[in-house]
């Protein structure tokens, strides 16, 4: 990239350089095939995943025994049903509510604020997954776990995730796996309530699934709001304190509407904010390279990936690739505009969510948390940045900011959450 306040890993220079001199496909190494192509990229994901059986438990394998199949998709349709009840407006507000008690606890000392931000994008997103847990139970899948998954997948290079941390995930998982199985055990025996999660999607399920596929099917979301969830809030983080023109577009329009109204419709009733955020997801899209295992041969034009060979995606080089996008290294909001006039999203280019049929089903609800965290970060909070010239992005296995470090402090507001005059 050309912004000097921007450093890549060894692994991202090299994927950008082949792509400069091979083209959007090359084999990396043997048996790595980039993909980087957005068309090509969607036909791999829906070859790989075409079928989406569940695998066996954790148990059944041990034991060497199969489960009952079970078709992946009901799954994921019970629990994107679940997510629409949980995203009303006030499901968002109890969001709010929660990401605001987090963020109160931050004020004050100088903090990396990276890690404020994670702390805070996994306190309120827990309850989503899974809420209703003692306070023991909840200190041990934050603290003890969530955190250092999250601390894991930021520090890591992509390529040696599996060689050097993959005793300690499982080890982490196991953890997780204790407190899920009580609860999911609880609620499916009538000795817990059920909740308004997506935990209780998996409850209803468990006849088909069985407890080991359920407690791993829990495990996955709980992994999946650690990492790239914090990783996008700090980078709007980031760009609101270093975009000055816009921060103050920003506070004018999340000024002019409350906390409470904003919750019932986010996108439409802070459209610049909106904007701001889509365009934060395009420019530092997290995670900047994903590798798959195909499951299946794969044919393309000139040949065919098989069976247990990798291929490489990467969001973030499609989002920066000046064939489909105008000036992709400049953050520009303004290309979402809807009236013509700048330049709309490229067909398929545009993936901060990843691919179908594995897109993240929490995109929805994603945009929103963040347009309220900006809400709050505008209208409730205020940020002081120390040695502001040192921040920069850093492009590793996640894309996030590096030495940005501050202090928040709380603004005097009134009591719907816009900021008093002073």
């Amino acid at each position: 990239m050309s912004d000097p306040a921007v450093t890549e890993n060894e692994s991202m220079r090299t994927l950008r350089r082949r792509r400069d001199e091979d083209g959007r496909m090359f084999w990396a190494k043997d048996d790595f095939l980039a993909v980087l192509d957005a068309q090509t990229a969607q036909r791999f994901e829906a070859a790989n995943f075409a079928d989406l059986t569940m695998l066996d438990g954790f148990t059944d394998l041990v034991r060497g025994e199969r489960s009952e199949p079970v078709d992946w998709s009901r799954l994921r349709s019970a629990w994107i049903g679940r997510l629409r009840e949980i995203s009303d407006a006030e499901g968002l507000r109890r969001l709010a509510k929660r990401m605001s008690a987090a963020l109160d606890v931050e004020v004050g000392p100088q903090r990396d604020l990276v890690w404020m931000v994670e702390r805070a994008t996994i306190e309120s997103l827990l309850p989503v997954i899974v809420d209703g847990l003692s306070p023991m139970a909840h200190r041990r899948l934050v603290h003890q776990v969530l955190s250092t998954v999250a601390w894991i997948l930021a520090e890591i290079d992509t390529q040696r995730i599996g060689r050097l941390h993959k005793p300690k995930m499982i080890f982490l998982q196991l953890i997780a796996g204790q407190v899920l199985r009580r609860e999911l055990k609880g609620r499916a025996r009538g000795g817990k309530p059920r909740r308004k999660d997506l935990a209780d999607a998996v409850v209803d399920l468990l006849p088909s699934l069985g407890m080991d596929r359920g407690v791993d099917a829990v495990t996955a979301l709980l992994t999946a709001i650690t990492g790239s969830p914090g990783a996008a809030a700090a980078c709007a983080l980031f760009e609101l304190h270093r975009q000055h023109a816009w921060r103050a577009r920003l506070e004018a329009e999340l000024s002019a509407v409350s906390l409470d109204t904003l919750c019932e419709a986010p996108i439409r009733h802070a459209p610049a904010t909106a904007r701001f955020v889509k365009e934060t997801l395009r420019i530092w899209s997290s995670p900047p390279i994903v590798i798959r295992r195909a499951r299946t041969d794969i044919p393309y034009e000139n040949g065919c990936l098989k069976k247990d060979q990798s291929y490489i995606l990467s969001s973030f080089l499609l989002h920066h690739d000046e064939r489909d996008w105008r000036d992709p290294d400049t953050f520009d909001p303004d290309r979402w505009l809807a009236d013509g006039r700048r330049e709309q999203c490229p067909h398929g280019s545009y993936v901060p969510f990843g691919w179908a049929p594995k897109a993240c089903i929490g995109a929805n609800l994603g945009m929103a948390q963040l347009v309220i965290f900006l809400h709050l970060l505008c209208t409730r909070y205020r940020l002081e940045a120390v040695d502001p010239e040192r921040a920069r992005m850093a492009v590793a296995s996640l894309v996030r900011p590096a030495d940005f470090v501050g202090r928040l402090s709380r603004r005097k507001t009134r009591a719907d959450g816009v900021e008093a005059a002073e």
